[in-house]
């Protein structure tokens, strides 16, 4: 699979996505709630969790190693 052209079905994008869209939208009002944190720290937030999904990160190699080894068993 070439993950650079991957593109969600209709399906995906009305369903999984958009629930998970909306669950960590909730998350991160229900963190702002609790610590009264401002915007900045929640754009801060996402930021670092972001980049551990940035392709080259270690996280991805990782992640994407673990993969193919389980689809290669």
């Amino acid at each position: 699979m070439d993950i650079k052209k991957w593109v969600p079905s209709k399906e995906q994008n009305i369903g999984v996505i958009s629930s998970i869209y909306e669950s960590i939208k909730e998350e991160l009002l229900e963190l702002q709630k609790e610590t009264g944190c401002p915007d900045s720290f929640i754009y801060g937030f996402v930021g670092k969790i972001q980049n551990e999904w940035h392709p080259e990160s270690c996280h991805s190699v990782v992640r994407n190693n673990k993969r193919k080894k389980l689809e290669n068993l």
